[in-house]
C-alpha cells in the first residue's frame, strides 16, 4: 500500500468519526486517530523498518506504517543523528548541509534531502521546511495537504488563516504548521509548506 492509500484510508475514518460527531478533524488530530505509538525522541529507526512512511506534521514528521497506518512521531527535539538516519531511510540520504547564524531564532543548521530540509539547532530537530515551486513532492501531512494543494482543497479539512501583513507572499497558517500559496484565489496552490523553528527573512 503507498502512502497515499494509507493515508486516505486513515481520512476516511477519521471523516467517519466527525460524521458521529467527533471534534474537527486537524492534521495532528488525525494522527492521533490511527494507532499511535509514544514519541521516543532519541530512538533511532531502523533501516529494516522500510515499510515506514513520511508524513509531515506540525510537531515534527509522522511515520506512518505503510500496511496498518500506526504512527509514530519523530518530534522536534530529537537528536540530529537519528532525525537524519531516519530521514535517510525513509526519503534518500542527504544531499547537503548548511548553516546560517543570521537567523532570527539563532543559529540553524539545515540537512537537504531533496526538496525537504530539517532545520537544527544545539544538534536537535527543530523544524522542516518543505519547498516545490517546480515539482509536486509527494510528502503531504496527515490530511493530505502537500505542494500542489489547492487553497480550497485545503479548506476542506482545515481551518486557513491568511497572513494579511505577510511580506513574503500569500502566507497562511494551519494545524501547526504554516506555507506559501501561489495567490489568494480559491484555485491557488501551495508552493511552500514550514513547521517549527525556520530561517525565514521577512
Amino acid at each position: 500500500m503507498n502512502i497515499n492509500s494509507t493515508l486516505s484510508l486513515i481520512a476516511a475514518v477519521t471523516l467517519g468519526l466527525s460524521a458521529c460527531g467527533a471534534e474537527e478533524t486537524t492534521a495532528g488530530s488525525v494522527a492521533a486517530t490511527a494507532e499511535s505509538e509514544p514519541a521516543e525522541r532519541d530512538e533511532p529507526v531502523a533501516a529494516s523498518e522500510a515499510d515506514w512512511m513520511i508524513a509531515l506534521d506540525g510537531e515534527g514528521v509522522r511515520l506512518v506504517h505503510s500496511e496498518t497506518g500506526r504512527t509514530r512521531l519523530l518530534a522536534f527535539g530529537t537528536e540530529r543523528g537519528v532525525t537524519e538516519s531516519a530521514l535517510a531511510t525513509q526519503l534518500a540520504p542527504p544531499d547537503g548541509r548548511s548553516s546560517n547564524e543570521e537567523c532570527g531564532a539563532g543559529p540553524l543548521d539545515f540537512t537537504s534531502f531533496g526538496d525537504f530540509t530539517a532545520n537544527f539547532q544545539d544538534d536537535r530537530f527543530v523544524g522542516w521546511f518543505l519547498r516545490g515551486r517546480d515539482t509536486k513532492s509527494a510528502l503531504t501531512t496527515m490530511s493530505g495537504v502537500g505542494i500542489g494543494t489547492t487553497r480550497d482543497e485545503m479548506a476542506k479539512s482545515l481551518s486557513i488563516e491568511m497572513d494579511e501583513d505577510s511580506t513574503i507572499g500569500s502566507e497562511f497558517h494551519t494545524a501547526g504548521f504554516s506555507g506559501l500559496l501561489e495567490s489568494d484565489a480559491p484555485q491557488a496552490k501551495v508552493t511552500d509548506l514550514w513547521a517549527g523553528t525556520n530561517c525565514i527573512f521577512r
